[in-house]
């Protein structure tokens, strides 16, 4: 039987959305159709009196509110010749050219977009296989006798920095990027510290930005970011260009659309979703380039998802959000652990801002016989490397496991500290916590890894509890969605806190339950 969700996603509710808006557009929606259709500056009445619009234009679009909807209607009604539609991933350039009927536009991502650039200036060249790419820069700035371990360090290092922060990579960048993607070296390499695998990783960058890619080397993904903007390969192409979800692009990626732009750019996004800091996504995106587009803004805060109660709650954290007419009151309750555990069923979510507190949840529904997983295969491939770093094998006791952990837990959560890291602090004992509660159901290391393996998936099957942390979540939906509260606001009423809170309210559609009492989260507050 073939593999689906269950739980949708917004552009995937663009049908249903669109049939119910199509026929009564909402005034919000007009004023946005109307900045598509007319090319020039001009007025247009937004109902609290005309304003002057300038070329660019700002949708500050709250969740629930149809944007991937509007952004469909606007460039079908929009009449420049050429039109690009910069979409997040794939799979959502996927959704928009096949609801796109405007000739003149395209849907892709950016590096599809950086991908033609490299081949315009360099026909010759191919994607390369595997980490070919990386090692050829790394082994430009390496000594012949440095390690393989620390080589790989280097590369994967160098390899995120070109994608993420090709314009910025300070050293100070770099060790944060090191930081977070465990990219730091082991116990028993001293002469290799994280500060050399910092400066040789800045220079493979440097190497990439003064040479010409061999064509035996070939690209990689990295450089489809990294190259159209160190060799300023791009230059104005569109009429019209607009980007989706621009609060969670890095500021490199919203560079590259601005350059491929020649006429009017549209940027859509919801600064209030902005949780994705950490992956140094350019979250004040919105508010920055306003100010040096000079850019017009325009809300779209009606949100179709939510049910009115369930929209009060999240106009405490976003004032300017709005249910539509036609939304039910919904539900807003309570519960505590016990009972949550036997309420979820499948379709349901799960949200937590930590990842430790549900495994055990799913675990325990798995003995309840309810089908469950949780959500981010990346999560389970993340605490594999920890155990690695445990240099444990088959044989190692459960015991020593337990030990070992302890003592890295320890060890990481200084060296964070040290950083001034404290993101990475609650990432390093969330690891270890999931590995507790995976190692409490485990007989043995292999069994341990098993339950990893099969635990954490990346697109659950219909007929389950999806458990997720609240960023998995971000663009989901489901009609009841369980929330863990003493998961959130970790670090204090903080913006980013906020947002997370935010983000887990509007995933749900009619009825939300807020969980307390879940062992060991009461005690960390």
């Amino acid at each position: 039987m073939a593999r689906h969700s269950v739980f949708k996603r917004e552009a995937d509710s663009v049908v249903s959305l669109q049939a119910n808006l199509v026929r009564n557009w909402s005034a919000q929606q007009q004023d946005i159709f109307e900045w598509f259709s007319r090319p020039a500056l001009r007025t247009i009445n937004t109902g609290t009196g005309a304003l002057g619009v300038p070329l660019h234009l700002i949708v500050r679009a709250r969740a629930g509110t149809g944007k991937t909807t509007i952004i469909i209607e606007g460039v079908n009604r929009a009449p420049e010749s050429s039109i690009w539609v910069c979409a997040f991933n794939k799979a959502i350039a996927t959704v928009l050219n096949s609801r796109i009927t405007n000739p003149a536009a395209e849907a892709t991502t950016i590096h599809a977009k950086g991908f033609a650039a490299i081949r315009r200036q360099w026909p010759y060249l191919r994607v390369a296989e595997g980490s070919v790419r990386g090692e050829y820069l790394t082994d430009t700035v390496c000594a012949k006798d440095t390690p393989k371990p620390i080589r790989r360090l280097i590369t994967l290092l160098h390899t995120k920095a070109r994608e993420i922060c090709p314009t910025g990579a300070t050293p100070e960048v770099l060790t944060r990027l090191a930081l977070f993607f465990n990219l730091e070296p082991d116990e028993g390499w001293e002469r290799y510290p994280l500060e050399y695998v910092v400066q040789l990783a800045h220079a493979a960058m440097a190497q990439a930005a003064h040479e010409v890619p061999p064509r035996h080397v070939g690209i990689d993904f990295a450089d489809m970011i990294y190259l159209p903007l160190v060799h300023n390969l791009l230059s104005p192409e569109y009429d019209l260009v607009v980007v989706d979800e621009a609060q969670d692009m890095t500021r490199a990626q919203l560079t590259i659309a601005q350059r491929l732009c020649k006429g009017r750019i549209c940027l859509v996004g919801d600064d209030k979703q902005a949780i994705y800091g950490f992956r140094m996504a350019d979250s004040g995106s919105l508010d920055r380039l306003k100010t040096e587009l000079g850019a017009a803004e325009l809300p779209l805060t009606i949100t179709y998802r939510c049910a009115r109660s369930i929209v009060r709650r999240a106009q405490v954290l976003v004032p300017d959000i709005q249910a539509a007419e036609g939304n039910p009151e919904g539900t807003i309750d309570s519960c505590d652990y016990q009972e949550l555990l036997e309420l979820a069923q499948p379709g349901q979510f799960i949200l937590s801002r930590l990842n430790a507190p549900l495994v055990s949840i799913t675990l325990q529904l798995l003995k309840r016989k309810k089908r469950a997983r949780m959500a981010g295969r990346d999560i389970g491939t993340g605490i594999q490397a920890v155990l690695k770093k445990l240099n444990i094998n088959d044989s190692t006791s459960i015991t020593a496991v337990l030990t070992r952990l302890e003592e890295w837990e320890s060890k990481m959560v200084t060296r964070y500290l040290s950083h001034g890291q404290p993101d990475l602090v609650d990432r390093c004992r969330d690891q270890a916590s999931m590995i507790r509660a995976l190692a409490k159901e485990a007989e043995d290391v292999p069994d341990l890894v098993n339950r990893i393996d099969w635990l954490f998936v990346d697109d659950p099957e219909a007929g389950q509890i999806m458990c997720s942390s609240v960023h998995k979540a971000k663009g989901l939906e489901a009609e009841r969605v369980y929330i863990l509260q003493e998961s959130l606001y970790r670090r204090g009423v903080t913006q980013e806190e906020q947002n997370i809170d935010y983000v887990a309210t509007t995933r749900a559609k009619r009825h939300m339950t807020l969980v307390t009492g879940v062992p060991g989260l009461a005690q960390q507050l």
